[in-house]
């Protein structure tokens, strides 16, 4: 469809424009659904896609998860950090404590208190205490007779390191999901219009999380230095989603890559067998050719 063709009803340039969008999304929606990419709920098609992937690589980067590697390559844990501790065994129950004596000023003056900072059971579990748990527990304590195992260096979670409390990992998370989806890859997109739709979020994301930080679990110096930081990573990945979508471009690709898996599926290229050589023509006057 051609500009001119709108010139007599009056449309402005912008209305030209967004009808041209809204066919060529029309007409590339049409060529996937004729080769086969008509369910959106496809497993194989999330999986070629990696939306999910995506959104979990994003949820690790908002708890402040940390990357390790092993032989089996990189995967995520929950930062952590080490600590001199104090090893008390409770030897009816089995159970080992781990406590942490914290030294604090407070009016001019050194206070140090203990905090119970990890519990191993008998099957060597690890079970993480959190701060508003350790004083109950440790009240509890102090009616048993604990034999003392001395002091051990031991790796305990580090809340700290972790920008966002569970609500605000939440409320990005549910923002995110809505921008890292199938449908944004399988769109038709220039890019003026995603210019547009980064400087729309980047404007209400920054209000947000303006509004809401300490709400959010910014309530240190360090988490409020990562503020930056999370909105430039969080419209990065958006951007990279929707830079996808330019002219069509993943449709176009999803579709060449299912006609030549159908074609692979029919024994080569072009409906082509492969491997197979040309039939023998039978004389049966002649028996060579049998």
């Amino acid at each position: 469809m051609n500009p001119e063709d709108f010139i007599d009803d009056g449309m402005s340039p912008v209305d030209i424009e967004k009808q041209q969008l809204i066919d060529k999304n029309t007409e590339l929606s049409g060529a996937l659904t004729s080769t086969g990419f008509q369910d959106q709920d496809n497993p194989a098609l999330t999986a070629i896609l990696e939306t999910d992937k995506i959104l979990e690589r994003i949820e690790h980067f908002l708890k402040g998860d940390q990357v390790k590697f092993n032989e089996s390559g990189a995967y995520f844990t929950e930062p952590t950090k080490n600590v001199l501790v104090i090893v008390k065994k409770d030897i009816k129950s089995g159970l080992t404590y781990y406590i942490q004596e914290i030294k604090e000023a407070k009016k001019g003056t050194e206070l140090s208190k203990d905090v119970l900072v990890k519990i191993k059971n008998k099957d060597s579990e690890d079970i993480d205490i959190m701060e508003n748990d350790s004083r109950r527990i440790m009240d509890k304590l102090k009616s048993l007779k604990l034999q003392n195992m001395g002091y051990q260096y031991v790796s305990i979670l580090d809340e700290n390191k972790k920008p966002l409390n569970e609500y605000g990992v939440s409320e990005l998370m549910r923002i995110m999901s809505m921008y890292v989806t199938k449908e944004t890859f399988l769109s038709f997109y220039d890019e003026e219009r995603i210019n547009e739709i980064l400087a729309d979020l980047g404007n209400a994301l920054n209000n947000f999380l303006y509004c809401n930080y300490e709400k959010m679990g910014m309530d240190t110096k360090f988490k409020e230095s990562k503020y930056t930081l999370i909105a430039l990573n969080l419209l990065h990945t958006v951007e990279s989603c929707y830079r996808r979508a330019i002219g069509g471009a993943e449709q176009k690709y999803m579709k060449r890559k299912e006609i030549i898996t159908q074609n692979q599926g029919m024994g080569g290229y072009g409906g082509v067998p492969m491997n197979m050589s040309p039939r023998k023509k039978v004389n049966p006057f002649k028996p060579k050719t049998w």
